[in-house]
């Protein structure tokens, strides 16, 4: 694919911004031009005041936190759920249960069990990203190869033997997508805690500061903002996912 086909959607969207702004088809109190989105995305990154370098350090951190004590809990989970049928059926219906319930309900809970601290702020991310990553790492497992493990089989290995030779390895593109999926969601879910009672900081705090005092410019450039870390740790995560699962587009 050429380089040039990444932008044409962005160059498109930001095209009809343009004209419906600049003719004021929408209220300029409700969408700004793009020129002033920017020019406001930089002002607050370079004003000491507003202080927004240090909310974005505080989210990112917030963010990768919640998506790594989500994989230690979740990966392992999940991987000896797919493999093994008694803990499978053990865990199954409180995993099935918990997915159907939207992790920011459970804020409310958390705020009165954990306090207003960064527990509780971490503790909507991790519940919703761990189940993500547990599903998707069973079926990894129930997904890897039948021929593989009955060559194995055939061959004499042990139980323990299959699952880290074959079973672990063909299983770890589906776990590397729920893995992906799962920090995206972390990265929206403390967004969404930190716009919530009880935060002072954090991208999401101002987001709602500057949707509160009607700065329209600077709470599109902070939602640009989060669009571009989300962009930033997808492509990272790529990154990685390709040097660990490197058999994956051979």
């Amino acid at each position: 694919m050429k380089w040039y086909y990444l932008y044409i959607v962005p160059i498109f969207i930001l095209v009809i911004w343009s004209l419906v702004s600049g003719f004021e088809l929408v209220s300029p109190i409700l969408l700004p031009t793009p020129w002033k989105v920017v020019s406001a995305l930089f002002e607050i990154l370079f004003d000491k005041d507003k202080n927004i370098l240090f909310d974005i350090g505080l989210t990112c951190y917030r963010t990768l936190s919640a998506f790594i004590i989500s994989c230690i809990f979740g990966v392992p989970l999940g991987l000896l759920m797919g493999y093994n049928l008694k803990v499978f059926r053990a865990f199954e219906f409180t995993v099935d249960f918990f997915r159907s319930i939207p992790p920011i309900a459970l804020f409310p809970l958390l705020i009165l069990l954990l306090g207003i601290g960064e527990l509780a702020k971490l503790g909507v991310p991790i519940y919703g990203c761990a189940l993500i990553i547990i599903v998707n790492s069973i079926y990894g497992v129930l997904n890897a190869s039948k021929l593989r493990r009955l060559i194995g089989q055939v061959y004499g290995f042990s139980k323990n033997r299959i699952f880290w030779k074959i079973v672990f390895p063909d299983s770890l593109p589906q776990v590397f997508a729920g893995m992906r999926i799962a920090l995206s969601l972390s990265l929206v879910l403390t967004i969404v805690v930190e716009m919530t009672i009880g935060s002072n900081n954090g991208l999401g705090k101002k987001i709602y500061d500057f949707h509160l005092l009607f700065d329209t410019p600077e709470m599109y450039g902070a939602i640009l903002l989060t669009g571009i870390i989300g962009y930033l740790l997808n492509k990272g995560f790529i990154k990685i996912e390709r040097k660990v699962v490197h058999w994956r587009e051979k």
